[in-house]
């Protein structure tokens, strides 16, 4: 079960977020699926002007690291607009649950700079430690492309 944070929405804060089907899987295996729902994720980041520090998708969750450069409630809503697009537009080949993804999410806030530097570190590790590839940047559908500079995510990053 996902914890549930109170929500700090504040300018400059920084939030690891993780969004996770509801049914736990290998859904998010077909490059078309997975380009998909990156490509959601960026469209609903970039309409509420959210920064990215990093991502991964993985089978059956979304890991982020965003910052909320401006007062309001803008993560949350990042993650209700996309939720509902994906589950209607993405959803992927076998998939039998009615709904995509679970009701809450988790949105943790991260303290520092340097914290966030763990929390980008996990991010990229995290297709390695499951030993989908054995080192980041192989993960096609991670940021870690961008940090080691041997591709170009879907979603647009900045660096910290």
């Amino acid at each position: 079960m996902l914890r549930r944070h109170r929500r700090i929405a504040f300018e400059n804060s920084i939030h690891f977020i993780t969004i996770v089907t509801r049914e736990r899987g290998l859904w998010f295996r077909d490059d078309s699926c997975c380009r998909g729902v990156l490509e959601s994720f960026e469209h609903h980041r970039r309409r509420l002007d959210l920064v990215c520090y990093a991502y991964v998708l993985m089978p059956d969750h979304l890991h982020a690291l965003l910052v909320q450069e401006s007062d309001g409630e803008l993560i949350p809503d990042l993650v209700r607009e996309f939720k509902k697009w994906t589950s209607r537009n993405c959803r992927p080949g076998g998939y039998s649950g009615s709904t995509l993804w679970q009701d809450q999410y988790d949105d943790v806030p991260v303290p520092g700079s340097e914290a966030a530097r763990t929390k980008i570190e996990y991010i990229h590790n995290n297709p390695v430690r499951k030993g989908m590839v054995s080192i980041p940047e192989q993960y096609p559908w991670s940021s870690a492309r961008d940090y080691w500079e041997v591709g170009k995510g879907i979603v647009e990053i900045r660096r910290p």
